[in-house]
């Protein structure tokens, strides 16, 4: 009775593999799509900003409530653009980057 169920487990798995493997093809090709780069590129500056916010407060030793507070916000605000979740000003960028000690340098490449 093992053997049958172990087979129709390993059955079962390799069935998962081969879908998840087409799953995976399917969204590099449309990720690759001439007509999705757009979007990837707005997504991409997101998750830097996102990330720079969050690297610049943790190197200021600061939660996000503390940087809130300097910034007569809610936490859930800096919780949401360190996610990538909001799209901020350069003002509100700027003001972030003061209040870890640091300042926003923009450069085009």
């Amino acid at each position: 009775m093992k053997d049958a169920l172990d087979k129709d487990l390993d059955y079962l798995l390799g069935n998962i593999d081969k879908v998840h493997a087409k799953q995976k093809a399917k969204r590099q090709t449309r990720l690759s799509a001439p007509e999705n780069q757009e979007s990837l590129s707005k997504i991409k500056l997101n998750m830097t900003v996102a990330e720079s916010v969050c690297k610049a407060r943790k190197n200021a030793k600061l939660t996000q409530a503390q940087l809130a507070e300097k910034l007569h916000t809610r936490q859930s605000y800096i919780a949401e653009v360190e996610k990538g979740k909001r799209n901020i000003t350069l003002e509100s960028l700027e003001n972030m980057a003061m209040a870890c000690g640091k300042h926003v340098e923009l450069r085009f490449v």
